[in-house]
């Protein structure tokens, strides 16, 4: 699989502060945004994230996401769970409560990550 470019983004500042707890890196990886009860979700591109939250973008900007969200990293396998901050066209910022590998989890709601990741490892194995 090829490397994706990663670079510092730019911090977002309002009255002189810098309003990020830890720098973001700007790249371009794939994704998946899941939600609701029933594992909905949808594919999307993270566009720059760090440790606590992302900006990534989704298909369409008639799209309305839910307040509560998980985040799979297709490249790392990494669950990103929190909430969605601002939603901008088809962009939205995510704000991360919790990071862990997608196979450390045991919580029976996340099994459609869960799966997910797998069919994704099977997919980049085969």
């Amino acid at each position: 699989m090829a490397e994706a470019a990663i670079k510092t983004a730019p911090m977002i500042k309002k009255g002189g502060a810098d309003r990020r707890r830890s720098p973001r890196k700007s790249c371009t990886l794939g994704g998946r945004l899941f939600y609701g009860l029933a594992g909905l979700s949808i594919d999307c591109v993270i566009r720059d994230i760090s440790e606590h939250g992302a900006r990534v973008a989704v298909p369409s900007a008639a799209w309305r996401a839910p307040k509560e969200i998980h985040l799979l990293s297709l490249r790392e396998g990494k669950v990103y769970s929190g909430l969605v901050v601002w939603n901008r066209g088809r962009y939205l910022g995510l704000n991360f409560s919790q990071v862990r590998p997608a196979e450390s989890l045991t919580d029976p709601m996340l099994n459609p990550v869960k799966a997910a990741w797998a069919a994704q490892q099977a997919k980049d194995a085969g």
